[in-house]
């Protein structure tokens, strides 16, 4: 089910093949215009230069609800790896500094709460889920997804009982849903 993650978020990574290979980044703070410029601007410059094996790679990026960083490569031509993709962290990590706000913690959940998107860690997500506060109808983020196409797929946002969050964090009536 593809819940608020639309196609529009997603345009800029339009012209790239379902199996182009992604990385899903979240900042620890939600990106005000000004500083989601910023972060864009460092990505575009990026891109337009990503090498891998002194070959272009075919790649893009989409900032989405102002808090998440999806990397994209094709790697139907030219695989991505090493060095890379070390490059491309360092991108990411430049600019988000640039603009001032932190990436968040690899570990933390991100979900969709009663003020937008709200980032927990890992206890305190088990404790909201235990409170009743993180719903079966709760959309949350899996930033494991491996390909563009599983993101527009909603392999990305999706309901928590339909998550891999719902195996791990959730009593066994609620997380008894396949991934």
């Amino acid at each position: 089910m593809l819940l608020k993650t639309n196609a529009e978020q997603l345009s800029s990574l339009a012209a790239l093949p379902d199996q182009s290979r992604v990385w899903v980044f979240t900042t620890a703070a939600p990106l005000t215009d000004d500083l989601a410029a910023l972060v864009e601007t460092g990505l575009k410059a990026f891109v337009a230069d990503w090498m891998s094996h002194g070959r272009p790679v075919r790649g893009g990026f989409a900032l989405c609800d102002r808090r998440f960083i999806i990397i994209a490569a094709d790697e139907t031509t030219n695989d991505v790896s090493g060095c890379s993709i070390d490059s491309m962290f360092r991108a990411v990590q430049a600019a988000v500094g640039r603009a001032g706000v932190p990436l968040a913690d690899t570990a933390d959940i991100a979900y969709r709460g009663l003020h937008g998107i709200e980032l927990v860690d890992r206890p305190t997500f088990r404790r909201l889920v235990r409170e009743g506060v993180i719903q079966p109808d709760t959309p949350v983020f899996d930033a494991t997804v491996r390909t563009l196409g599983e993101v527009r797929a909603g392999g990305w946002e999706r309901l928590f009982a339909e998550s891999w969050h719902a195996e791990h964090f959730a009593p066994a009536a609620v997380g008894s849903s396949q991934r």
